[in-house]
């Protein structure tokens, strides 16, 4: 028998339904353990397991979600532990902008794999990010999107709403079979910007706005708003992490996009696409 049918997976506070998900795609059972918050703000956790290999599966978006992993490794202090985390929250701090600033990448790279044996995510926000690990494999969820895209419409431009996510956007078309491009500012004079896509014209077409991760919003509203009056038939807007901050949906749904879809690297009512699969078939690789 492999020594995948040994391991256990724990469902951590963040990831409940993905953590299931993956469970289910390795035929694995789910360790039972029990969460508390104290009315002071403090969590209590315990863990039912002996000795097991276990893949924990929590995604850091929150304080609360970074307290309640370090209590759950220090729980599974006994045990092989495989790190899961979809969403790698402190990513953005990648550098030193300014002396004496801490690098949050790198502090949160360095707690995990004390403990962890293996450390699993999904489209960290910078290549500038990865160098902090030593144990991390990365999932691209971008030829996921674009073979969920195939699947769900039908005639369609995908738009990279700046330069920076223009490869992602590339990878998620291959998998589309559609056009793509990405918004480009162009200075006309000192006092405006003119923002357009570089080659594609949107005019009548559905046309998708895809990024790695939606925070606030505003980047994805602007580009919508410059599509819709570009004369795009439908504009919808598509990512792999929905942090959603500050009302971020009501703002995207209000500004004309027409639906909001993502993965569930975070889980959202827009959950749409599932990352389980792919994540369960790199834990299946050997070592």
């Amino acid at each position: 028998m492999s020594k995948i049918h040994y391991m256990k997976v724990l469902l951590g506070t963040s990831s409940p339904q993905l953590g299931a998900r993956v469970a289910k795609s390795l035929g694995l059972g789910i360790l039972d353990c029990e969460y508390k918050k104290f009315p002071d703000g403090e969590f209590y956790v315990r863990v039912r397991a002996e000795n097991d290999d276990v893949i924990v599966v929590q995604s850091l978006r929150s304080n609360d979600d970074v307290v309640v992993l370090n209590l759950i490794f220090d729980a599974l202090e006994d045990c092989n532990i495989t790190a899961v985390i979809p969403y790698f929250g402190y990513a953005r701090q990648d550098k030193k902008f300014q002396e004496g600033e801490s690098v949050s990448i790198r502090a949160l790279a360095r707690f995990v794999e004390g403990y962890a044996d293996r450390v699993i995510s999904v489209n960290l926000h910078s290549e500038e990010s990865k160098r902090y690990f030593n144990k991390l494999k990365e999932i691209d969820a971008m030829p996921i999107i674009g073979k969920w895209l195939k699947n769900n419409f039908d005639d369609f431009v995908l738009i990279s709403p700046d330069y920076g996510s223009y490869e992602r956007v590339r990878t998620s078309a291959k998998y589309a079979s559609c056009e793509f491009d990405y918004l480009e500012k162009k200075r006309i004079s000192a006092e405006k910007v003119e923002i357009t896509p570089k080659e594609v014209d949107v005019r009548d077409k559905v046309v998708i706005i895809l990024d790695d991760i939606i925070s606030t919003g505003g980047t994805i509203v602007t580009a919508g708003k410059i599509l819709q009056e570009m004369g795009a038939k439908e504009v919808y807007a598509v990512c792999v992490h929905a942090v959603f901050a500050n009302f971020a949906l009501n703002k995207l749904y209000q500004s004309g996009i027409r639906e909001v879809v993502s993965t569930d690297t975070i889980e959202k009512i827009t959950s749409k696409i599932s990352v389980a699969e792919e994540i369960a078939r790199e834990i299946a690789k050997k070592e």
